[in-house]
């Protein structure tokens, strides 16, 4: 079994914070050196018995009196981390009651919202960049140590030198017992109000809130310095390497807590100057004291216009669409695509065509077989220089089918080749040199005449 200690994320109360989800790059961190877990089931004492540090990332559903009791067995007893995140909005937005738990030890999550009156890096003015918000004096002297990106000017003070991400959040109200560590500083809206408190008793126990959930989401924890502070709070829960002394907070400026009124609701609502009503009395129905007439909407000056156009000889004409016409500064787009590219034809093979044979006459080729014969003949040896049947019959073959008298699409034998020369030799009646029979008689004997076959 792994000696690694045990971070567990409660998955019960339908969170808006899942490691599966938006905390992905926080998985991949933790797993390094925690065994993570997560808890979809109601809490129990014997479930956090061997949890290290608890988290409760955005829940968005309500506690009951019983889990809370678990909870606080869990800190105050068991000696447990407790890691509690919201978001803007507070407790009205997730529809949670995790603040009758916190309010036991001095944190209250508030409902508002921290906002940035002018741009800086992020476009949102709610996805804020705090400038001096760590107030735990050694924080801010650790964190100048690290690899941060820290911002290059003369301050009074070095902890202004850190900016970080606070996105979407909320601000705390904190008293005793608990502390702050981290504010909104001297440029976020509300200024220097508590955005993480923190929480220890003599046993070990420890509770962090923090107002803003985002601030580890996979978009803003690429962010160094949100690494970095997320690395030295999960120290501050997971080990007794850091403690903390009254002089960390002696220098801590926080203001009241106010509430701003809604101008947007405001400006929507009517507004009655009361100055002309002095010395006069007030209509029951306050809406008599508005001048309707001076914005109205009425069509009775529309025969006047009508008019205006027979007096200035202009055509009359209803109002018509008119077809808007785009202009296109761009050329037309066309497919990123290339045109297909054939591959020429082949030449023809005519080496694989024997052009005297095609196109000689029939005499020429039947001399020319006759002679691939006679050559093959006395190529043999003196014992062996007859023709066999299959040449034989082969050669007849050839030479009928030169002279045409049978098709060349017929397979007829040697045998019947020669039975039709004899009979159009016993019915030959003029002389043709040109006819089939003639050719070939001519092959084996020789040029024939008339005087010869009479």
């Amino acid at each position: 079994m792994s000696n690694k200690p045990v971070i567990c994320f409660d998955t019960s109360k339908n969170e808006r914070f899942q490691i599966s989800d938006n905390y992905k790059m926080l998985h991949r961190k933790l797993k390094v050196n925690w065994n993570v877990e997560q808890n979809d089931a109601e809490l129990r004492k014997e479930r956090l018995a061997r949890v290290k540090v608890f988290v409760l990332a955005g829940p968005q559903d309500r506690f009951t009196e019983d889990e809370f009791e678990v909870l606080k067995h869990y800190v105050e007893v068991q000696g447990g981390s407790l890691l509690v995140l919201l978001g803007e909005g507070g407790e009205p937005e997730f529809n949670t009651n995790v603040n009758f738990f916190l309010e036991q030890y001095g944190i209250y999550i508030n409902g508002d919202n921290v906002v940035r009156p002018h741009y800086y890096r992020n476009f949102h003015p709610k996805e804020c960049i705090v400038g001096g918000g760590v107030v735990c004096e050694s924080m801010w002297r650790h964190l100048l140590k690290l690899d941060i990106e820290k911002v290059d000017y003369d301050f009074s003070d070095e902890k202004y030198k850190i900016h970080f991400q606070y996105p979407y959040g909320a601000t705390l109200n904190v008293s005793e017992p608990a502390n702050v560590l981290l504010t909104t500083g001297p440029v976020v809206y509300p200024f220097n109000r508590p955005l993480a408190a923190y929480f220890t008793n003599g046993n070990g126990g420890k509770i962090l809130a923090l107002g803003s959930g985002y601030i580890w989401h996979d978009k803003y924890l690429q962010d160094k310095t949100n690494d970095a502070i997320f690395e030295y709070l999960l120290k501050l829960l997971g080990g007794d390497e850091i403690t903390y002394s009254h002089l960390d907070f002696n220098d801590v400026e926080l203001s009241d807590n106010k509430h701003f009124t809604d101008l947007a609701f405001l400006a929507d609502m009517p507004k009655a100057c009361l100055i002309d009503s002095i010395g006069t009395e007030m209509p029951t129905d306050f809406k008599q004291m508005f001048d309707m007439k001076l914005c109205a909407l009425s069509n009775h000056l529309l025969k006047e216009v009508i008019d205006a156009y027979e007096q200035l000889h202009v055509k009359y004409e209803p109002l018509r669409i008119i077809k808007p016409q785009f202009e296109i500064p761009l050329p037309n787009l066309q497919l990123a695509t290339f045109p297909p590219i054939f591959s020429e034809p082949p030449a023809p093979p005519l080496e694989l065509y024997d052009l005297d044979e095609t196109f000689s006459g029939a005499r020429s080729q039947l001399a020319h077989m006759t002679g691939q014969c006679l050559q093959a003949l006395q190529s043999k040896e003196p014992q062996r220089r007859a023709l066999n049947q299959r040449e034989l019959e082969n050669y007849v073959k050839e030479c009928a089918r030169i002279t045409a008298i049978v098709d060349e699409r017929q397979d007829m034998a040697a045998r019947e080749i020669l039975n039709i020369v004899a009979r159009q030799i016993v019915s030959y009646r003029p002389y043709a040199e040109d006819a089939p029979v003639t050719k070939f008689l001519a092959t084996f004997f020789g040029p024939i005449s008339r005087n010869r076959i009479m």
